[in-house]
Order: C-alpha cells, then structure tokens, then sequence
C-alpha cells in the first residue's frame, strides 16, 4: 500500500513538473488539483466542469460597463421581471465573455418588476437600453417589445436568470452567417451544478417536450456536434431579425409563456428554414428563478395550458413525431439529421493538415454531408483530439470518444450500432478488431477502405528499407491474407487507384470501387512567377517509412549530384511527425522545417516540388496536393502511380539518383518547361475534384441499397 503511494506521489509530482514546464503555473496547478481529488475520492472533474462551477458563483452587483455598439449585428434582449441579482450577474457574464469583434446592443425589457431592478439598473449599469412595460405583460409581449426596438440584424433572445460562458453568443453568430438555410439556433443548458440542463429539444407526438440529456455529463460526445432539433430554448435563443418579424414575432396565442420558443421553431421549419443545436454556446441556466417550477400555479401553469394549444396548433406536423418513450429518444434526438446513417471507423480522428489520407478521409466525410447522409465518426483510439474534433462535429458529424465518466469505447459503440445503416471500415486492421463486432450486432452492409494496399506497400518497402521501419509485426504475406480476407468479407471494397482495383481483381476479389484522393481547386491570392520562386519543397509525414527514404535518398544521394553544379539549390522538408534521423538531415542547404499549419506559403515561394518514392501504394496525396497549387513536380513512376501522370506532360518522372538529379536541375531551369507542367497540373488534378468523385460514392452507396433523401 505504501509503496502505491510513493508510486502515485513521483508520478505525480513528473506531470505537475512536465505540465509547468509545458503550460506554466495555472494549468499546471488546475490539473494537479484534478489528479488530487480524483486519487483521494476516487471521483474525476474536467477542466469544463470546474469552469461552470466557477462561473455559475453568483457576484455582488457593482458598477458595470456594457460595451454596446451604435450599430449592432446582434440585439440582446433580456426580459426581466424582478431578481436583480440575476439580472446582474447575467449581464456581468457578457461584459466579460463577449468579444470586442462583435457589434452588439443590450436591450433590457423591464416587465414592471416591484423589487430594486430598475433603480439598481439605472444606478450601476451603463450601455445598455432600458424598456419598462407600464404593467406586467409576461414573457412574450416583452419579448416582442424589446424585438420591435431592436437594431440588429439578429435577435439573441437570453433569460435573466442566466450566465453565458466563453464564445456562447459568437458561435451562435458563426453558426447562422455560415448557413443561409438556418432560422434559429440555440445553446446547451446546463445547471450550475456543472450537469445539463439540455442539449436542443425533443418533442414527441403528444406534445410533450423532452429535454435531450437532462443530467448527464454536457461533455459526452452525443452533446457535442451541430445538428438540427426540434426546437431550441428561448433562454438562449438567435434568430435573423427580418425572419422573426415575418412571422410576427412570438406568437400570442401563448401568452404569457410558454411554448413560444417550441412554436417559432417549428414555424420556421415550416418556412423551410432549420433549427440547429450549437453545442460551443454554454449557457449556466438557473432555471425557474422568475417563474418557479410548480406547474400547477402561477405562471408555470401556462406550461400545460399551452402545450394543448400547441398539440392542436400543430396536430397534422406532430404524426411524424415519435412516441413518447425514452427508448425512443435516441433516434427522437436524431430525427432530421439526414437519413441513412453511416458509421466511419478510422484510427483517429482526421488529422487533415498532417497526412494526406487524412485529407482524403476528411473529403470523403463531406462528401457523403453533401449527398444527404447522416456521419458517426468512431476513432478507434477514442481521443477527442483537437482542433480536429471540433472541426467534424461543427460540419454535424457525430465523433464518438471516451470521456472520464465514460471511457468503454466498445460499450459506446455497440450502442450506437442500431442506429445505423452502413459501414464505412478502414483499415485491415481496423477490420480485424471491429468487422465480427458489427456482424454479431447489426446487418447494416461494409465498406471496406484499403486506405492503401498495405501487402503491396510493405512488399515493396524490404527492398529499401529495415525491417525495424515497419509499424507493424505483420509481414506483407500476413497482411495480403487479411485484405483479401476482408475483402472478400465486405460488401464492397474502396481502392485509391485503378492499378490497385486490377492487383485485387487479379486476386479474385469482387465490387472493388475506386474513391481516390480528393483535391479541391484552390484559388491563390497570388500566381508567383518563376524566377520569384527558389529551391526545392517536399511534405509527408514522416510516420510513413516511404517518405523518411524518400527525403534520406533526396538530400544523401541526389541533391550531392545536383550540388556538383548548382550548389545555390535548397531543399526544404515539410511535415509532420519529424523523426531523429530526418532532423539530421539539415544543413546550410537542407532546411528541416517539420509541420507548419499552413503550407501554401512554402509552395508559393519555391520553384519545383519533389517526391523522390521508391516505394509505397495507392495515390500520393503529397502529388495531388502540389498539382493542385500549379506547383511543377518531380517524382517516381511509384509517385505517379495511379494518377495516370505522363512524363514532360504533367510532371517529370526519374527513377535512378542520377535521372532524378538531371530531372531537377532541367526543371529549375528552363521557364517553358516548367510554366507548361504548372499549367497542365491545374489542368490535369480536375478528374479528382469533389465533384467527379462524389458521384461515383453516390454510385457505390445506392449499389449496396444505402440511398440517401438527396440522392
């Protein structure tokens, strides 16, 4: 027992020194604390949950400053009817959260409160616009009022007894702006205990209304991605200023509340307009602190009443609403999400500006969004790695992942897997750990993505390389096995290039589909001459063995060829994941500059980009990537292969130390050859835009009976 202690103590002490050294003193001592807590009551906090409890401590009032705008983009309208403290508090969160880059009014609507509010207003609060009903009118008449004095061209409609969090308005802004088909959005509500309030709303064909996640964790994945619903709460509520007008604000047959968030979103559907959940927008709700929460008295009251009005309001739109039961409410929650459902499993999360199948992946997921389907993303490492993960779940991809109340990933995923109609595997050994899992628990048709033929990439590679490079203790023999294995398993199997559909149709494997690469066409602000340009650029991760040789046989054996005559000539190494001996590469002409988040710069500036693979399989992304920009390349007939690239056409194509070399300094030198191959390229990477290969995924999917709404 006591040496556990000591144990738990140095490793303690290791991540408390490591995350100071790292993070500084704040996070440091934020994480030891978590670790503490956990170790002596056995019980685990998040970062987001101390941050609500933090924040949901209620401050004495105190003179305050709104920083409001004589020319507002959003108009925040705060009813209020007594509880100044709150009212306080509520707008002392948006003095400290909102960002200077939004232009906002702050338009109180005073419902003839009796207590000190409006004094207390008057005397501690400047910049905001103070409304005073003569008598108490309720929730919607004040409301309308404050949306009848606005100036923005969005209305944020916000409870008093309410905090918002970090980004809670402008991700809602963000949200709307990006997507002209959207008539509101809302917020997660969570409870100043840190649990969650909502996530969106359910409404059953009843009537009745379900707050979707009420007390769970508000950090569990299914809480976490955009996605339409059918109604957001008025406590939180955006919605374009000329929308909410047409439809004469919140409609007054609910006087004096409730129901009138649930009816405007529904009116607005039936505009054609969506409403979505925004998961980034928290807001700490207190809730019931002005009308209670006794449903048979008071204002609370009107919580039944209306609900009849609605049912009947609404009767002929509610037959297509579930039961209520809380069996239904998974697919409740999911209901106008596009139908089917795939289910992608990769290793991890899409790291898009790392690797260049990542890129592919990421498309393909974009792809199958535009094509009217509906994705759960499963990373087989279940790690939620940002800013990767917010990126799919703000494209409305479900991301499945543990959290420290929940950490069995394959509980999580056998969960899920009613709810789906298709498979998206990659991997063979992905296939492997998951494909009898998927049999066993539904009948929903795989796909299986070879990413790329992994037997042929590894056989090619013992020529070239130590046996110690390979990521795996499977020899390519084994592998070959489990990819035909699988293969023959699936219901259809994607290759990223023709040759790689012959090698498997040779071997006997059936409905083997092409899904290549997939490049977009990038507008530059600027065509970089050639002689503005110099040296040479290379990009890969350099968790791939093809690219560590690739660069060591570039900057050890050719460029020693080409310096003989053109000493002048760099290379620059791009890319993640830098290993030992690819750092040692650098040198006076060999520039090691590893990952950067942007490498469009890189490839503007420099004059020819090389891809020197003596192994590997599928499409090169890194080749794609450089046609794409109209940069000239150099590569292998193993580079191009695939793409069905001609030498002194669309690239220049050298295999031996000394062709390669020759290759180099003939492109580096002459204008004609090298503007013709950056014209071409442009020309040549268009058979992979979105486009063209998002209607042969649209063939694959409706050839397994997978056939989207869209489609």
């Amino acid at each position: 027992m006591v040496i556990m202690i000591i144990f738990k103590v140095k490793k303690l002490l290791k991540k408390f020194v490591f995350s100071l050294q790292e993070e500084g003193w704040k996070p440091a001592l934020k994480k030891t604390k978590r670790k503490v807590i956990k170790i002596l009551t056995g019980k685990s906090s998040s970062e987001f949950e101390e941050q609500v409890l933090e924040s949901a401590k209620l401050a004495e009032p105190r003179p305050l400053e709104i920083a409001s705008s004589d020319n507002p983009l959003v108009s925040i309208i705060i009813p209020v009817y007594n509880q100044f403290a709150y009212t306080f508090n509520c707008l002392e969160s948006l003095s400290v959260n909102l960002s200077s880059d939004l232009a906002y009014e702050v338009i109180i609507v005073n419902d003839a409160s009796s207590d000190e509010t409006l004094e207390q207003l008057a005397t501690l609060v400047t910049g905001i616009k103070i409304l005073t009903n003569a008598e108490n009118s309720g929730f919607i008449r004040s409301c309308n009022y404050g949306a009848s004095q606005a100036k923005g061209q969005y209305l944020y409609f916000l409870n008093n007894d309410t905090r918002i969090l970090e980004n809670c308005l402008e991700s809602l802004v963000k949200l709307i702006i990006n997507n002209p088909q959207v008539g509101a959005v809302g917020s997660k509500l969570i409870y100043a205990n840190s649990k969650q309030q909502e996530a969106g709303g359910i409404i059953w064909n009843s009537a009745d209304g379900w707050n979707y996640g009420r007390l769970d964790s508000p950090e569990e994945p299914e809480y976490n991605y955009v996605r339409p619903v059918d109604y957001c709460s008025g406590a939180s509520l955006l919605v374009p200023t000329d929308l909410f007008k047409q439809l004469g604000g919140f409609c007054q047959d609910f006087i004096p509340a409730y129901y009138e968030d649930t009816d405007l979103c529904f009116a607005l559907r039936e505009l054609g307009y969506q409403v979505l959940y925004q998961p980034q927008s928290n807001v700490i709700h207190y809730e019931g602190i002005t009308s209670g929460t006794d449903l048979s008295s008071g204002i609370k009251q009107y919580q039944v009443i209306n609900q009849t009005k609605f049912r009947e309001k609404w009767s002929k739109v509610l037959t297509k609403h579930l039961d209520n039961d809380a069996n239904n409410v998974p697919k409740a929650a999911r209901r106008l999400q596009g139908k089917p459902t795939i289910l992608v499993i990769d290793s991890y999360v899409p790291l898009y500006d790392r690797e260049s199948g990542c890129v592919r992946l990421l498309n393909i997921l974009k792809l199958l969004l535009n094509l009217g389907y509906s994705v759960i993303f499963f990373p087989d490492n279940g790690y939620p790695e940002q800013p990767y993960t917010s990126v799919l779940q703000q494209m409305g991809i479900e991301v499945i992942y543990g959290t420290p109340q929940r950490y069995n990933l394959e509980e999580k995923l056998i969960k899920y897997l009613p709810l789906i109609d298709g498979v998206w595997l990659c991997r063979p050994e992905l296939c492997d750990k998951y494909m009898d899992l998927i049999r066993l628990k539904t009948k929903a048709p795989i796909i299986y993505d070879t990413i790329d033929l992994h037997f042929l990439r590894l056989k090619r590679q013992k020529d070239y390389l130590d046996p110690s490079y390979q990521n795996t203790s499977w020899s390519w023999q084994t592998y070959q096995k489990l990819e035909l294995n699988y293969a023959n398993q699936a219901e259809a199997t994607v290759v990223v290039t023709e040759d790689e559909k012959q090698v498997l149709s040779s071997l006997g494997v059936k409905n083997v589909w092409i899904i290549p690469n997939i490049h977009e066409e990038i507008s530059l602000s600027e065509k970089v001459a050639f002689d503005q340009r110099a040296g040479l650029v290379f990009i890969g991760s350099y968790n791939h063995p093809p690219n560590i040789d690739a660069v060591k046989w570039l900057c050890l054996e050719i460029m020693p060829l080409v310096w003989a005559s053109r000493p002048d000539i760099t290379v620059n190494l791009l890319g993640s994941n830098l290993k030992d001996e690819v750092k040692e590469l650098a040198s006076n002409k060999v520039i090691v500059t590893g990952y950067v988040p942007e490498v469009e710069p890189y490839f503007q500036k420099s004059r020819v980009f090389v891809a020197p693979l003596r192994f590997g399989a599928g499409m090169k992304g890194k080749i794609g990537q450089s046609l794409s920009l109209g940069l000239p390349t150099i590569t292998t007939k193993i580079g191009a292969e695939g793409m069905g690239l001609i030498d002194h056409q669309d690239v220049l194509i050298a295999d031996t130390d000394e062709e390669f070399a020759r290759a180099v300094i003939e492109l580096y030198d002459h204008r004609e050859l090298w503007q013709k191959l950056a014209d071409n390229s442009l020309e040549t990477i268009k058979r992979y835009q979105p486009a063209t290969v998002q209607t042969n995924l649209q063939a694959l999917l409706s050839n397994l009976g997978i056939i989207a709404k869209d489609s």
